[in-house]
């Protein structure tokens, strides 16, 4: 080299020195964060091991002590939710994340959240309460508002109602949490109650053994000393008359249409009248007016017969 001549780099020999420089920071960066991300993958593989293990102990926990499908679909889910949230939160702390910061942010946005979404929060708080406290579970057949029908199904939002007429009714949990209901069919036994109305003329002793003869005789009413017959009141036309008869909650609705089709058979085979409704009418006065009336009416009925022949 000659001397006193400074020699530069060329633009390729800066360009190639710099791309070194660059990889060789990336792989040191590379290499300082394989620890945490092999401890992160670690924790990832295990987690999600580990939370299949607890919720399958959980519904075979669940399962021995014969609670309901319900129950245990919902508690496994809700569960399994919170643990995943446990573990994305593990994982991005092993990843060196900044989990406070993040937690932090999580709860404002749930805050935000839960203002905007409180009347679904309700439905959610009481989908969860019905299905804890067991109200009423699948199958069963309620009443609520003046909707009957039975529980298809009880979701977090939701529960379907199936009618009688098979109409599918979906009612918001927090509607059925606040308002009153009807469990049909919770109990092992219910009660029937057939009004039986009889003329004025019947003996009301005749009429109780005609009755309870066809209560006693019907297959599906239970042997029960309740079943009785009670005269209830005087009614405008009949001697009104009610039967309080028990069954099965399962026969309800056989044994409903079957005793009283056996009430009217019996009392027709006793000879005892069902009246229906009519109105006597009594006219009061002057004999020989109400004659003279009597023949006028004749007489205006029979032009009017023969204005028609004509």
């Amino acid at each position: 080299m000659f001397p006193g001549i400074i020699i530069f780099p060329s633009e390729n020999e800066v360009s190639l020195n710099g791309m070194q420089k660059m990889l060789e920071g990336w792989g040191n960066a590379i290499l300082g964060f394989l620890p945490a991300l092999l401890s992160a993958a670690i924790i990832l593989l295990a987690g999600i091991w580990g939370i299949r293990i607890v919720v399958r102990i959980m519904q075979k926990a669940l399962s021995k002590s014969k609670a309901d499908h319900t129950i245990v679909s919902f508690l496994s889910s809700v569960v399994r939710t919170v643990l995943y949230i446990v573990l994305a939160v593990s994982v991005l702390s092993a990843l060196r994340f900044n989990v406070s910061t993040l937690i932090t942010a999580l709860g404002a946005a749930a805050v935000t959240v839960g203002l905007a979404l409180r009347d679904s929060l309700a439905n959610v708080a009481s989908g969860t309460l019905i299905i804890l406290n067991r109200k009423f579970k699948t199958g069963d057949f309620i009443e609520t508002e003046g909707i009957v029908g039975e529980v298809m199904r009880i979701d977090i939002m939701n529960t379907t109602l199936r009618t009688y007429d098979h109409k599918e009714v979906l009612i918001p949990n927090s509607r059925l949490s606040s308002n009153n209901i009807i469990n049909h069919f919770s109990l092992e036994d219910r009660r029937l109650e057939i009004p039986v109305p009889v003329s004025y003329k019947e003996d009301i002793e005749d009429t109780r053994k005609a009755v309870m003869k066809a209560v006693e005789d019907n297959p599906l009413i239970m042997k029960d000393d309740r079943n009785r017959v009670i005269f209830q009141q005087f009614g405008s036309s009949s001697l009104d008359l009610v039967v309080w008869a028990w069954c099965r909650s399962e026969d309800y609705w056989p044994a409903l249409f079957s005793l009283r089709e056996d009430i009217r058979s019996g009392l027709l085979k006793a000879g005892i009248e069902v009246p229906f409704d009519q109105l006597d009418v009594h006219l009061e006065g002057d004999p020989a007016e109400m004659a003279m009336y009597m023949e006028y009416k004749a007489a205006k009925k029979e032009k009017l017969s023969g204005d028609d022949k004509k």
